[in-house]
């Protein structure tokens, strides 16, 4: 069976050989992210830095105030969310520019685009809610509090759109650009192994990360990969990962990936005296042992959709 995703929309890359091809695509893919965070950084800081500068000669801010105001904003959530979508528009520019493709063959396909969106974003929170239930009735995690005030209410209702554009650009970058790029010169299994692992080592530098923390987002971007050949488009699958992460960080209250994301309407924390590869420590959910039981038994389950489609 024929998936669109796994279509080839371009021939720049079909004199490399094979194994430069897996350093070259690897190199571009690192640099997607790292370009996108570098224009951010002058896009949103030049200006920040001048309306600064501006308000302190009108005696509207203190000089010694400065630096807290810029890294109140830069560590602010909608911030580091919202720097992603510097990083789409580098990888739209390399498509569009260099490869002379169309963004849609990107995984952008027409149809049904809110339904595929919302089943992404439901199979996401169930994926992470069994993955969290099942950590706490094993005593890896320990209720701190429960915040369902209006301020936090809409805070995480807020952030909902950061997440779906920070998880869409991490699988635009690894999935719909990654994968399908060295499959296309390689084969799926080569295309899914080298994306999924890269995912991984971009996580490498992330507060209390470990080799389970590792092989977690590895299994990760195994499931992501075939959650997005089973649906055949980018939306899904940039929903889910979306989904997996506002539930990990907003709704149940556990570090994302070692990251700490604010508010959340519940709270849990690693109980103590309990081992890392139980409760995930610093790096959260995605750290332990039950979330990699889980994450395999979905890659089975979506394994054998696929089969069922002779795919």
């Amino acid at each position: 069976m024929k998936k669109r995703m796994l279509e080839k929309y371009t021939r720049l890359y079909d004199k490399v050989p094979s194994w430069l091809m897996i350093m070259l695509s690897c190199l571009i893919a690192t640099g997607f992210v790292l370009i996108g965070g570098l224009l951010a950084g002058f896009v949103v800081g030049i200006p920040v830095a001048l309306v600064l500068f501006v308000m302190m000669l009108n005696g509207s801010v203190q000089p010694q105030d400065i630096n807290a105001i810029a890294f109140k904003l830069f560590s602010s959530e909608y911030f580091e969310l919202g720097v992603f979508a510097f990083t789409a528009l580098i990888v739209f520019f390399w498509v569009k520019v260099v490869e002379k493709r169309s963004i849609r063959s990107l995984g952008f396909f027409r149809g049904s685009i809110w339904c595929h969106m919302l089943k992404g974003w439901g199979f996401g929170t169930l994926l992470l809610l069994v993955s969290f239930l099942g950590t706490y009735l094993l005593g890896g995690l320990e209720f701190v509090r429960v915040d369902f005030s209006q301020r936090t209410l809409l805070y995480i209702l807020s952030l909902i759109p950061f997440w779906f554009i920070q998880g869409g650009t991490e699988e635009l970058v690894t999935r719909g650009w990654l994968l399908q790029t060295v499959t296309n010169k390689l084969n799926l299994s080569w295309g899914i192994a080298i994306s999924s692992s890269l995912f991984s080592m971009l996580h490498m530098g992330n507060q209390g990360v470990t080799a389970l923390s590792l092989i977690s987002i590895v299994l990760v971007g195994v499931l992501m990969a075939l959650y997005m050949l089973k649906t055949d488009n980018i939306w899904g699958v940039a929903a889910l990962h979306g989904a997996w992460n506002f539930a990990q960080g907003n709704l149940v209250g556990v570090a994302v990936s070692g990251r700490d994301v604010g508010g959340s309407l519940l709270h849990f924390q690693a109980r103590s005296g309990v081992p890392d590869w139980l409760s995930g420590g610093a790096f959260g959910l995605e750290g332990n042992i039950v979330t990699c039981l889980v994450l395999l038994v979905g890659i089975v389950i979506l394994r054998l959709q696929l089969k069922k489609e002779n795919f």
